[in-house]
C-alpha cells in the first residue's frame, strides 16, 4: 500500500540515534527544488544573514502495491567494454539488485533491524546517475557507499563515505553531489566530484552552528545547495512490516509497505 502525506511537519530525517528512517521534526522542510545550470578543502565559512521562505505543499492519495524482485547483478564478461546505451541500460537492474542484496544482508544479521536510504544522481554528468546507497541498523551507525556502472556495465563500488545522519543534495550553481550531515544544531557540508575514471573526490567542506532562529534548509540555501529525492526504508524486527518512505525535496512523501524498488529516476528525482 502506497500513501501520499504532505510534508508540513516532517522532512528529510536526521534522527538522535539509533531508530528508523522515517521522516522526523528535527529539520523543517525547505524551499523547491531547483535545476542546477570538482581533493583540496576550502576553510569553514560563515553565514550571518539568512533568508526565510515559505514555501507549499500538496496532498494527494495514491494506491500502488509495493514489488519485490530479484534483480541481475551483471550484465557483461568482467574487463570487457561496453558501449554507452550498454551501460544505461544496466543500471536499474544492477542498482536495484545492490539495495535488495544490502538490505537482505543488514536483516539476516541484525534480526530483521534495518534501515536504508538510497538516492540516484549523476554525480560525473556522463548522463548515467550513481546510486548513493546509506546503510546501517539506525542513522548512528550509517555509512554510505556511491556506486556506478564501470565501463564493462558491471556495478562497480566508487567509494564509502560518511552517512550518519544525513541526506544528499546538489549544489545548484555547478551541480556538484553534496552530502549533507545535521544534529543537534550542529551541520556540515561536503561537495564531492567524480572524474572519467570513477574517482570520488572531496573538494569543499562548509560547517556551521545553528543560532536560535536559523534553520537548516536555510543555511543549506544560503550555500546553494539543495536536496535530492531519496527512498528511505526501514524494519524494526522480523515480526514487524518493513515500511518504506519514496521522500520528494521538500514538499511531500510516499508510505509504502516492503521494500520499494520500482522506482522511476529522472534527473535526480523519483517521478
Amino acid at each position: 500500500m502506497k500513501k501520499l502525506f504532505a510534508l508540513s511537519f516532517l522532512t528529510a530525517l536526521l534522527l538522535a540515534g539509533c531508530g528508523t528512517d522515517e521522516p522526523s521534526d528535527e529539520i523543517s522542510k525547505p524551499a523547491p527544488v531547483r535545476v542546477p545550470t570538482t581533493e583540496a578543502t576550502t576553510e569553514p565559512e560563515t553565514t550571518t544573514t539568512i533568508a526565510t521562505t515559505t514555501r507549499a505543499t500538496t496532498t494527494k492519495a495514491t494506491t500502488t502495491a509495493a514489488t519485490t524482485t530479484t534483480y541481475a547483478t551483471t550484465t557483461k564478461a568482467a574487463g570487457s567494454t561496453a558501449t554507452f546505451t550498454d551501460r544505461l541500460d544496466a543500471y536499474p537492474d544492477l542498482y536495484k539488485a545492490m539495495v535488495q542484496r544490502v538490505w537482505d544482508e543488514i536483516y539476516e544479521e541484525n534480526d530483521g533491524c534495518v534501515s536504508i536510504a538510497y538516492a540516484l544522481y549523476d554525480i560525473d554528468r556522463d548522463q548515467i546517475p550513481e546510486l548513493i546507497l546509506k546503510h546501517g541498523t539506525c542513522e548512528a551507525d550509517s555509512v554510505t557507499n556511491i556506486y556506478t556502472v564501470g565501463n564493462d556495465a558491471n556495478l562497480m563500488m566508487v567509494r564509502q563515505i560518511n552517512g550518519s545522519h544525513a541526506v544528499f543534495a546538489r549544489d545548484d550553481t555547478n551541480g556538484d553531489f553534496v552530502l549533507i550531515q545535521g544534529h543537534m544544531g550542529e551541520m556540515s557540508m561536503l561537495w564531492y566530484t567524480m572524474n572519467d575514471e570513477f574517482n570520488l573526490s572531496l573538494h569543499k567542506e562548509y560547517t556551521h552552528t545553528l543560532e536560535a532562529d536559523e534553520t537548516y534548509e536555510a543555511i543549506e540555501m544560503a550555500q546553494n545547495v539543495w536536496r535530492i529525492d531519496y527512498i528511505s526504508a526501514y524494519s524494526f524486527d522480523k515480526e514487524s512490516t518493513p515500511k518504506s518512505h519514496i521522500m520528494y525535496a521538500y514538499s511531500e512523501y510516499e508510505e509504502i509497505d516492503g521494500l520499494y524498488l520500482d522506482f522511476t529516476y529522472n534527473g535526480g528525482a523519483f517521478r
